[in-house]
């Protein structure tokens, strides 16, 4: 097993996550899925996830603001829940190319300056935590919805990474629980953990450091793209 590509492709990733606060996946999983089978890939990411939004949620640890986003996050938990449910039981084609085309959709209006508002709300902040818990459970789509929800609220860019890195470690940590309650984690590679985790936390402190030499307009320019490009790559992985 090639263990420096590996790493490679990982830190690729995660560099991308350490600028936008999300986006790894986007990198690793399409590359990583040609050196490691996906019954091993799988449960290995997600604890890479799970050390990624632990890292970074401490790096930005003065923006937090957990009080505010609370609903957020509870809700994302019972959104991953329901999802990883509706995974087992639900035929989920016709909703992952909604779910697809919609974030594109709304990346694209937010790219030419359509003015979209959404207010950080209970109702608001509970329904899109249920509805991107799910996606992420369900459709392994699950960072586009939070983003542009995030992103409609003018979020400060380190709040807004902040807000991300503790949203996805509440599901990080609900896929974690899951996939051990399966005994998904009897298959993995050790050193290919290790290889990933070294990857991961170098590309994200990296990702982190060039962040704020962006502009706003970049770092907001640069994150539509990856919401547009997910969308993008559901659809053609259909």
């Amino acid at each position: 097993m090639d263990y420096y590509l590996i790493a490679l492709i990982m830190f690729a990733g995660a560099f991308l996550q350490g600028i936008t606060g999300f986006g790894s996946g986007l990198v690793a999983v399409p590359l990583l899925s040609l050196l490691l089978p996906l019954t091993m890939l799988t449960p290995m990411l997600s604890l890479i996830n799970v050390a990624l939004a632990v890292y970074l949620a401490w790096l930005l640890r003065h923006y937090l603001a957990l009080r505010r986003w609370g609903p957020l996050f509870v809700a994302g938990i019972f959104g991953t829940l329901i999802g990883n449910y509706a995974l087992a039981y639900v035929p989920l084609t016709t909703l992952q190319l909604g779910m697809a085309i919609f974030v594109i959709s709304a990346g694209l209006l937010f790219w030419f300056g359509i003015q979209l508002r959404l207010p950080a709300r209970l109702p608001q902040q509970t329904g899109i935590g249920l509805l991107s818990g799910f996606a992420n459970g369900a459709l392994t789509l699950g960072g586009p919805p939070v983003v542009l929800f995030l992103t409609a609220n003018r979020l400060a860019r380190s709040e807004f990474r902040a807000t991300l890195a503790v949203f996805f470690l509440a599901l990080g940590m609900t896929n974690v629980v899951s996939f051990g309650l399966q005994g998904r984690y009897a298959t993995i590679d050790p050193l290919a953990l290790l290889v990933l985790i070294v990857g991961a936390l170098l590309g994200a402190y990296g990702g982190h450091r060039l962040s704020g030499k962006l502009s706003e307009q970049g770092f907001r320019r640069l994150t539509l793209l990856l919401v547009i490009g997910a969308g993008i790559m559901v659809i053609i992985g259909r």
